[in-house]
């Protein structure tokens, strides 16, 4: 039986030409971002930054005021808002419209939970990033005590629920549910390690079910030994935080 093609992708509506770039994230997340990236990478005259999956650019804009040469790509480029930035066309499953080694950071924010294919997303960030550089992401930290706890009553983890399998929008869903460990694992394969997972901004809810943090790890030691992916999967921001952000390195 010939396979139905998939629905066409809901392309958002145009914005005003005077319109200011907006987050397209939760509120508030670029400006606690901007340290880790910094962080990660510091700006400076000749420091090329890709933001991918830029939105309208609130990011990027914030990262050439910051210091940094920067460029962008998205999906939508139309919606593109951030003035003297670039903003190239890119396929949800393709390549990276760069050269080889082009840029020394690249980040994207609340991206990775909508990808299908993520080895060859990262590979395509290795590949254009220089030898050294630092890629940073950020996604719904699905590990933290509060994600934990829902998981175990739903099914469900935190910021991701039932896919509908007749929605053909990798913006409306999130279908991929990573760990730590999982990302670790993956951006090895691409050559890029996972040096650190940092968060946004703790949970209050997880915060208050911090008193099962010492359990957790007890068990994790017991079942699994104490090596570098069991330490990143339940390392204080990984159990607290909101969001996770991890922060990757080209080899």
């Amino acid at each position: 039986m010939p396979t139905p093609p998939a629905a066409p992708i809901d392309v958002p509506p145009p914005l005003a030409p005077d319109a200011a770039p907006a987050e397209m994230a939760i509120p508030g997340m670029h400006a606690l971002l901007m340290p880790i990236i910094a962080a990660a990478r510091a700006p400076g005259p000749g420091v090329r930054a890709l933001d991918v999956g830029a939105g309208q650019g609130a990011l990027a804009l914030r990262m050439q005021r910051a210091g940094y040469e920067v460029s962008a790509c998205d999906m939508f480029p139309e919606l593109f808002r951030a003035p003297g930035i670039e903003c190239r066309r890119v396929d949800a499953h393709g390549a990276l419209p760069y050269a080889d080694g082009a840029f020394d950071l690249v980040t994207a924010t609340e991206l990775v939970e909508h990808l299908e294919s993520h080895a060859g997303f990262f590979a395509e960030i290795a590949r254009v990033l220089r030898p050294g550089g630092a890629f940073v992401f950020s996604t719904p930290n699905i590990v933290s005590l509060k994600s934990r706890i829902r998981f175990l009553f739903t099914g469900y983890f935190y910021s991701h629920g039932p896919l509908d399998p007749d929605v053909n929008d990798p913006v409306r869903q999130h279908i991929a549910a990573f760990t730590p460990d999982r990302y670790r694992f993956i951006l090895a394969r691409a050559g890029l390690d996972l040096r650190e997972v940092r968060c946004d901004k703790r949970g209050s809810t997880s915060t208050l079910l911090g008193f099962l943090a010492p359990v957790i790890r007890a068990a994790c030691r017991s079942k699994f030994g104490d090596t570098p992916g069991t330490r990143m999967q339940n390392c204080a921001d990984a159990l607290y935080g909101r969001t996770m952000v991890g922060i990757a390195v080209r080899r």
